[in-house]
Formats: C-alpha cells, structure tokens, sequence
C-alpha cells in the first residue's frame, strides 16, 4: 500500500503539469484514466475498483503505466520542462521535477525542489525560504 500511495502521489504531481500543458495529453491521460480522474485530483480517494484491482495485485501495474506516459512528456515537451525547477543548492543545469521521489526533495514550506544529496549535505534548511525571511527582515526594518 505504501507503494501505492507513493504512486499515487506522483500521478497527482503528473497530472498538475499535464492539467497546464495546451499540447492534449491531459486528454489523452484521461483515456487512459478510464473514467478515474479522481486519480488526478486526491491522492487518498479510491473508488472500490481501485481496491478489487489493489487485491487483485493489477492496480499497482495500471498506475506505472499511467506515469510511465505522462512523466515521458514531462520529460520531452517544451512547455512542460520550463515548469521544471533547478536545484539552488548545488545549481546543476539539469530540470529537476517534484515527482522524481527517488531523486529530489520538496520544500514543505515554498514548494520548491532540490536533489535529495544537495538538502542531505546543507542540512541548513530551504535557501529559497531563507533569502525570503531575509529579504522580508530587510523590509521591516526599511
């Protein structure tokens, strides 16, 4: 279940992308959804076909093919890449999603996304966050 809820999670964070991008494949993910956008909006909702699948041992197979699609046009499309995030730790060129779990780590508090290794060796907390609460002292005292 755990991996299911992983999953689940992922598909949501597709689905954000793919809901801004004009390119159709919302549409198409939709299809292939079969009727499931619930799947789009809550990670935690499951209709009882998601749970007769879950005991089934198929449902796990059904979500890796839905973000096996829609993270490859994350990966390829123009506009979707743009929405991307580059790690302000380490400020390596490459993009970097928050639905890459294996690999990156979201800021609970700003949303932004760093590579897991950067946030494990700063330890220090967002940088984003702090030049906010620096720049809002600066404020204050201005």
């Amino acid at each position: 279940m755990h991996l299911i809820g992983r999953s689940r999670e992922q598909l949501k964070l597709l689905g954000d992308y793919l809901g801004l991008c004009r390119s159709g494949a919302l549409k198409e993910l939709s299809k292939r959804l079969n009727h499931r956008d619930y799947l789009l909006e809550s990670p935690h909702r499951f209709s009882v076909a998601d749970l007769q699948q879950i005991a089934d041992g198929v449902y796990e197979g059904f979500l890796k093919a839905l973000i096996e699609f829609a993270s490859q046009h994350v990966y390829h499309c123009d506009l979707c890449t743009q929405r991307g995030f580059i790690c302000q730790i380490c400020r390596h060129h490459d993009i970097i999603f928050p639905f890459e779990f294996d690999t990156t780590v979201r800021c609970a508090e700003c949303k932004t996304v760093f590579h897991q290794s950067c946030q494990a060796v700063v330890k220090k907390g967002c940088p984003r966050c702090a030049r906010r609460r620096k720049y809002q002292e600066q404020n204050v005292f201005a």
